[in-house]
């Protein structure tokens, strides 16, 4: 294309610019090159002729047609599906169809088809270099422009060369360098050196150029047709307590989070009469916390664990107190807070960390592998409030069954009516009551204010044959976890109000697949291997029918006090164990008198893995279902936000819309405005996103920014286009293992609940990603409210009505 920018007599008309020289001459040069690259295309865009010799398709890379036509495929089975489902099934299937429909938009802007005639190309660069080819002698001196869109095209007889922004080798020098910079690359054989005489971006909409953003100034085309120069770019990022421009100074932050450790906010300076109540509850009971993202839960939480130890540290003793958080990013995240509060050596894990080691403990026979391929229906049903129902009629059961079997062993033998009566007397789980009765016929305890000692040694003797046997039944832990999984008239008498008659089969025949590998080894290429659901499941099984947990060396595993985080995406079942755990051991059963319990949690954060539909946490409900008197009337709410902005908080309360909570927390500090910035393509989002980024980590070196996108197919893509850009120190987060170094992680919201960042950029913040559905308004508030300071959302698509109704009606977007 060097001769594409060349003087012509017929020069486009730019009104509006008549005044100003340098901008008429920039957006004349780039409606010249649109007007090549329109003629070149015709009036259908055609597939690249030169597509399968530039490597527009990387080798070893999967069939993009055979993937769209897979997602056309499932996409159509959904539809099916949905046309003929009950209406109970619908909200799932529909959020799938969100959720595949977003994926297949990202998988759609891949670089094979058709370049698109409308939004052609989305940057210019003109290149004054010199070639020298490996092994000759001498090099080659020429002038050009590169076009960089999401889709390659070349037309060698009109100069037309369009690059794609993911993989064409000459795209790096755009990304890589600005105006006026000297580059020096090697491109495929050539060691190419130049210097970047223009770069430019620019946006096509239907065919026409509108903006052309460049070094020397942005310049706009009205609706007029009348062109403008445009306000100086003034979106920076910028951390708090710093001047970042001449315009704008940043509000003084309370509490300044920016260094290595990113260590929780101390905030004991700054309690209000009720937070000052909370954490210095007494030890004994259970607290319940609500509030909103930013208030304080966790610090809060923490606190009082260090006000227990310190008001009495023969109880609770570090290493006998638990804190459950949600996610592996928290252990770190937390653990590093209570030693700076006096307390040493307190336990932070996630519950399947915990889970995992005390299963295993118990039953180290049990397969350690755990399934990545669980439908998501299998895990609803395991972590659905039925299971707590399914699980106590198991121990109603066998206790009954007990109950049959002493009576009628104990009618043929003298004084065989004691032995009952002792039976009826003894307390706690089967497997307990079982043990008790064989301590009172050793003589060493007393039930029912009778003692054993004196029975006929015929009887006795009897007693002892029968607790044998009764034990086939009190300690059938794995077998009642088979039982309540695969028995199919089980399943339909607890979940067939919530599951329909299809589902269930699903669930069903996936168990007892899962049932069969175990007991025949490995079936059809697979391995023996737990649903990660299954652990909680066995655990809750094992305390209703033995007791309390035990621990390596078979001892009662009891907590003094438990904090459990984030507490709306614990299932019951989960719950259910640790209130247990924390409810101390009196007569070999759990003692509720001793139970000390902080339990913090916000309604609009509920983000659980497996939810295909929306399940609204419901603080009285989760209470009752825990047997905790009281219900919604013990919930005590915070309503300080600590952590966000007021613009941040306001922002992220219209995300939720009418799941926002019923009092609006409280935001006391102010910093700059949300900011949504619109792309024609995910290429011109990256370069963007690179220039900002590196101006960041030039004026603040210690600056750590996350980069959240809804799916993790849309985090690759963007941490694969900055690492292109050669953007310093950028991290792809996969499982939660931040490092908190300087740089910009890269994830998805899941990943970041619970922690804080100074800067958040929400990414792919389209309609697509964020439908108007509960799911994507709870994953859009999360995201927003892990910024401290300052929030972006970016969007190449139409952007989600969620965040355009959020903003200020006054505020433009870029």
């Amino acid at each position: 294309m060097s001769d594409a920018s060349e003087a012509r007599s017929d020069e486009p008309q730019v009104l509006g610019l008549e005044d100003d020289a340098e901008a008429t001459r920039i957006v004349r040069e780039e409606l010249r090159l649109l007007e090549v690259v329109a003629k070149a295309l015709g009036p259908e865009a055609q597939p690249s002729a030169d597509a399968s010799a530039t490597g527009s398709t990387p080798p070893g890379a999967p069939n993009l047609a055979e993937l769209l036509a897979e997602d056309d495929r499932r996409l159509l089975e959904l539809r099916d599906a949905a046309a003929s489902a009950k209406p109970e099934d619908l909200p799932a299937l529909l959020e799938q169809m969100h959720h595949l429909g977003a994926l297949r938009a990202q998988r759609g802007k891949a670089s094979s088809g058709a370049v698109d005639r409308k939004t052609p190309y989305f940057a210019h660069l003109r290149l004054e270099e010199s070639v020298n080819v490996r092994g000759r002698a001498g090099s080659k001196e020429r002038r050009r422009d590169i076009l960089v869109g999401s889709r390659q095209y070349v037309d060698a007889g009109s100069g037309v060369r369009i690059v794609d922004w993911r993989n064409a080798p000459v795209s790096r020098i755009f990304y890589r360098y600005r105006e006026e910079d000297s580059y020096e690359e090697t491109l495929g054989d050539q060691l190419v050196e130049g210097t970047v005489t223009a770069r430019r971006t620019v946006a096509i909409v239907d065919g026409e150029l509108r903006k052309v953003t460049s070094p020397q100034g942005t310049f706009v085309r009205d609706a007029s047709g009348l062109w403008r120069r445009a306000e100086p770019q003034t979106a920076r990022l910028r951390l708090p307590g710093r001047e970042r421009s001449a315009t704008a100074a940043a509000p003084e932050r309370i509490n300044k989070s920016t260094s290595p450790d990113r260590l929780l906010p101390a905030i004991a300076a700054m309690l209000d009469k009720e937070q000052y109540d909370l954490i210095t509850r007494p030890g004994t009971g259970l607290v319940a916390i609500q509030g909103s993202a930013g208030s304080g839960k966790t610090t809060v939480g923490l606190h009082r664990v260090a006000f227990l130890h310190a008001s009495s540290p023969n109880r609770f003793r570090p290493e006998r107190m638990l804190v459950i958080v949600p996610n592996e990013a928290l252990i770190h995240y937390t653990s590093r807070v209570l030693p700076e509060l006096g307390v040493s050596g307190v336990p932070v894990m996630t519950f399947a960390r915990w889970s995992v080691r005390v299963l295993h403990d118990i039953f180290p026979k049990l397969p350690s592998a755990i399934s990545d391929e669980t439908p998501p229906l299998v895990s609803r049903v395991k972590n659905h409030p039925a299971m707590l129902l399914a699980v106590d009629e198991i121990a109603s059961e066998v206790t009954a069954r007990l109950d049959t079997k002493v009576e009628a062993a104990m009618a043929r033998w003298p004084d065989g009516k004691l032995v009952v009566q002792a039976w009826k007397a003894s307390k706690g789980a089967p497997d307990r009551r079982v043990t008790q009765l064989s301590q009172w016929v050793a003589g060493k305890r007393e039930l029912g204010k009778t003692s054993g000692s004196g029975l006929p040694e015929v009887t006795r003797s009897a007693v002892v044959a029968l607790g044998q046997e009764m034990r086939s039944d009190s300690r059938a832990v794995l077998a009642s976890w088979d039982d309540v999984t695969t028995n199919r008239a089980r399943l339909d008498k607890h979940f067939g109000s919530y599951f329909g008659k299809g589902q269930l089969d699903q669930v069903h025949e996936w168990c007892v697949r899962q049932a069969r590998i175990r007991v025949e080894g490995e079936r059809d290429g697979a391995t023996a291997s737990l649903d990660s659901e299954d652990y909680p499941l066995i655990l809750r099984l094992f305390q209703v029918l033995r007791g309390p947990l035990l621990d390596v060396q078979g001892n009662p595993l009891t907590v003094s006090h438990l904090f459990v985080d984030e507490v709306q995406d614990a299932s019951p079942v989960e719950l259910k164990i640790l209130l247990d755990l924390a409810s101390g051991t009196k007569d070999d059963a759990h003692d509720p008198s001793q139970l000390s319990v902080t339990l913090a949690g916000d309604v609009a954060q509920r983000m659980r893995e497996e939810d295909d539909v929306h399940v609204a946490f419901d603080w009285d409900a989760t209470l009752k279902e825990l047997g905790v008197p009281g219900g919604a009337g013990m919930i005590e709410p915070l309503k300080v936000s600590y952590r966000s902005t007021a613009e941040i908080t306001s922002f992220a309360q219209g995300v939720l819309g009418p799941l926002a909570h019923e009092a609006e927390p409280i935001a006391n500090r102010h910093g700059p405005p949300v900011e949504l910035f619109t792309f024609g393509s995910t290429g011109e989002a990256v370069a963007f996103l690179a220039d900002a980024l590196r101006e960041l980590a030039l004026d603040e070196p210690d600056a750590n920014v996350a980069l959240l996108t809804r799916f993790p197919q849309q985090a690759e893509v963007y941490y694969e286009g900055l690492m292109r850009a050669e953007v310093p120190n950028v991290r792809r987060v996969r499982r939660q293992d931040f490092t908190w170094e300087r740089g910009f992680d890269v994830t998805d919201v899941r990943q970041t609940k619970g922690l804080e960042f100074d800067e958040v950029i929400l990414l792919d913040t389209t309609a697509a990603s964020y439908p108007e559905t509960p799911q994507a308004r709870q994953a859009l508030y999360v995201g927003a409210t892990r910024a401290a300071y300052q929030l972006w959302c970016i969007t190449s698509e139409t952007p989600s009505k969620l965040v355009t109704s959020s903003l200020p009606p006054d505020q433009p977007t870029t």
